[in-house]
């Protein structure tokens, strides 16, 4: 083999192994057969639920924690109070950043004593600001009144415990990574 002809097999190697990754990179994209992993343990709201000025002057400074909850939810709106009061507790030093709130249309039935952490707000335009969320759901609203993530509430403590730990790691890594509230 001439030096001219393994100048261009060299050169055309050096191509290829710089291109074909490339190309194996963007095939498998396109094909959709890798998928992006998440980090959240939440179910993401896709695109998240905004909350208006006039809903966002009433709430408290900060991170939240809330639960629309009314007098037929029972067991499972009971344990998820309890699982936002108990963050608190579990936030440490960052416990001042966020407030558990609860909101209804009415005055709810639920002995709140047993939860003094969680506030309670009576207002009907919350629970229809939240209407797009499944029933019954733990969710994060951020410093500027957006909600990005909500839980499911379970009547089974176990179950709510677990849940529990799902909100606090993805709150504690939000809290970790933000620099608002």
């Amino acid at each position: 083999m001439t030096s001219v002809k393994k100048s261009r097999a060299t050169f055309i190697g050096v191509v290829l192994a710089f291109a074909l990754p490339v190309i194996g990179a963007k095939f498998v994209l396109d094909q959709s057969w890798y998928q992006g992993a998440a980090t959240n343990k939440g179910t993401m709201l896709v695109p998240p639920i905004e909350l208006s000025d006039e809903l966002q002057t009433r709430l408290p400074e900060g991170w939240r924690v809330a639960l629309v909850a009314d007098n037929n939810c029972g067991a499972p709106c009971e344990q998820g109070l309890y699982a936002m009061n108990q963050l608190d507790i579990a936030l440490g030093k960052e416990s001042s950043r966020v407030k558990p709130l609860v909101f209804s249309r009415q005055q709810l039935d639920f002995d709140l004593t047993q939860t003094p952490m969680v506030k309670s707000i009576i207002a009907p335009e919350f629970v229809e600001a939240f209407a797009n969320l499944p029933p019954y759901r733990l969710f994060i609203i951020d410093p500027l009144g957006n909600v990005m993530l909500h839980y499911a509430t379970y009547g089974d403590e176990e179950a709510m415990r677990t849940e529990a730990k799902n909100l606090l790691s993805d709150l504690r890594t939000l809290l970790k990574l933000s620099r608002i509230g």
